[in-house]
Order: C-alpha cells, then sequence, then structure tokens
C-alpha cells in the first residue's frame, strides 16, 4: 500500500512551529505604558496587558508568574519578584517612552528587545530586575539569594 503524501500537513506544523520560534516570550506591559504593547507585538513579542484598574497583588498572582513585567513603577513590584516568580525589566530611569509605531525605530521597543538579548532574559524567567538606561548602561540585579 503506498504512502499517503502529508505534504500539507507537514506545511501546516512547519508554519507553526517556525511561528513559535518567532516568538520570543511573554511580557507583561503595566498599563501605563500600554502604548508599548503593540510595537512589542510587531517584534514577535507576546504582550499582555493588565486591565485597567487591576490591582498590583492581583497582577502578580494572576498575571506575572514566570513571565517579565515591563513597567515605570518597579519599586511596587520588586519585593515580591523571588516570591511570585517574575522578572522585571524597569522604565524608571528613562526619561521618556518613544510613542514611534514602527518597531524599528522605537528606541524604548529597541532598548527592551536589545536588554532582552544581550542579558538572556529569557533564559533567566525570574527573580531579576533590570533597569534601563538610555546610554546603555543598564544595571542588573538578581533577586534571588
Amino acid at each position: 500500500m503506498p504512502k499517503r503524501n502529508n505534504d500539507s500537513a507537514t506545511r501546516v506544523v512547519e508554519q507553526f512551529q517556525a511561528r513559535q520560534a518567532m516568538s520570543r516570550g511573554y511580557l507583561v506591559v503595566d498599563e501605563n505604558i500600554q502604548s508599548l504593547a503593540n510595537v512589542l507585538r510587531q517584534t514577535h513579542i507576546r504582550v499582555i496587558v493588565p486591565r485597567s484598574g487591576t490591582p498590583d497583588d492581583q497582577i502578580k498572582t494572576d498575571l506575572l508568574p514566570n513571565r517579565i513585567l515591563v513597567t515605570k513603577n518597579s519599586k511596587d513590584f520588586k519585593n515580591q519578584a523571588s516570591s511570585f516568580e517574575y522578572g522585571i525589566i524597569s522604565l524608571d530611569k528613562l526619561k521618556f517612552i518613544d510613542p514611534e509605531p514602527n518597531p524599528a525605530k522605537n528606541k524604548t521597543v529597541r532598548l527592551i528587545s536589545d536588554a532582552i538579548i544581550a542579558y538572556k532574559l529569557w533564559g533567566k524567567g525570574h527573580g531579576f530586575i533590570l533597569t534601563l538606561k538610555e546610554n546603555g548602561k543598564h544595571q542588573y540585579e538578581d533577586l534571588i539569594d
């Protein structure tokens, strides 16, 4: 009996795997900088934005475990990052958040994306805070003893 040709099924699987490989992980983008969400999505990063008004404690328990938070308010999240197993990319030291909708031109998104790669944050997963600075001299701190 001849073998069935599964070329179309193989193509579908390959396309699915390629899309998964392009996506570099989940970021939770704090609501006060949600303008970055769509620009980050264009760089193939999966982004979650909490509903407006969601309490920080609920964000920590429901959205952050095993994810990375991008925020301009890191002080409210830093102390519990290791307990709830999330990482933090802090934008506290940036003077402004770039509103540019093109990800190739958006300086804030480039800083985030480049820092994720340079510091291998997808592999670390949680228990850290990375404070980004415009001059590229970012400050990394492990939060796990």
